[in-house]
């Protein structure tokens, strides 16, 4: 009796990770931006760079593209439909991109980056956390595959 309810607290729970990993992919992001307009080496800003051009599109790419897919999932729950699989791939995406933004922001930063004087490090570990939390990425992979090949009901 108690696993239909649980499964869909699950649900629930999912979409908040998600949407927290957004928040954090988001907020490094700004970070970035902020910093690199600022940041020169060897006479240049870090913003010149093709390099750091390349890291901030992707980052706001994948940032908004995760924003879609969690709306997409959020108006499935609440519209009563079946959201699992939109629920596990957004898992996997969201955790998954905002660890690898608030890495190349951190990179960018340099030693700075790493210490405890910015939110970055605190934003890492909550970041790679997240990828385990309600479920790890390999099984919303599974989640995912096997829905699609027909695998599971």
């Amino acid at each position: 009796y108690g696993f239909a309810p649980m499964q869909g607290r699950l649900t629930t729970r999912r979409v908040q990770i998600a949407s927290w990993s957004i928040g954090r992919a988001q907020r490094a992001l700004d970070m970035l931006c902020d910093y690199v307009g600022q940041r020169k080496t060897f006479g240049v800003k870090l913003s010149e760079r093709q390099t750091i051009q390349n890291w901030v599109a992707d980052a706001a790419i994948r940032i908004h593209a995760a924003r879609l897919m969690t709306y997409e999932a959020a108006s499935r729950i609440d519209r009563g439909e079946d959201a699992r699989t939109q629920v596990s791939m957004i898992k996997v995406f969201a955790t998954e991109i905002a660890e690898e933004v608030i890495d190349r922001t951190m990179q960018a930063f340099g030693a700075m980056g790493m210490t405890k004087e910015l939110p970055l490090y605190l934003m890492a570990n909550e970041s790679r956390l997240a990828r385990i939390y309600e479920g790890p990425s390999e099984i919303h992979r599974w989640v995912v595959a096997r829905q699609l090949l027909g695998l599971r009901s």
